[in-house]
């Protein structure tokens, strides 16, 4: 790839992080908003598509989180087996 189109490229790689950064920020708000009426849940839709961006240009695990530490710890506990035989039985 020439280096204009490099270029190019990577204002395009920001444009879009700066969009979905934006877009998240607002879903953010929307859905913390102190009425409940105005509360908008954020589409999950919206989580996938900034994480797949994220994927693509190679930030794939982010670094030390404590809530992603915990949603690990809890699925790293959970037992499938047992929680597909309770369904069963119900």
């Amino acid at each position: 790839m020439s280096r204009a189109g490099s270029d190019i490229m990577d204002m395009l790689h920001s444009l879009v992080a700066t969009g979905l950064t934006e877009e998240l920020e607002r879903a953010i708000s929307a859905a913390a908003d102190p009425d409940p009426a105005k509360r908008v849940p954020i589409n999950p839709q919206l989580i996938d598509k900034a994480l797949k961006f994220l994927k693509d240009n190679g930030i794939d695990a982010p670094r030390a989180n404590k809530k992603v530490d915990t949603l690990a710890g809890v699925l790293t506990d959970l037992d499938l087996d047992a929680e597909a035989s309770a369904l069963r039985m119900n």
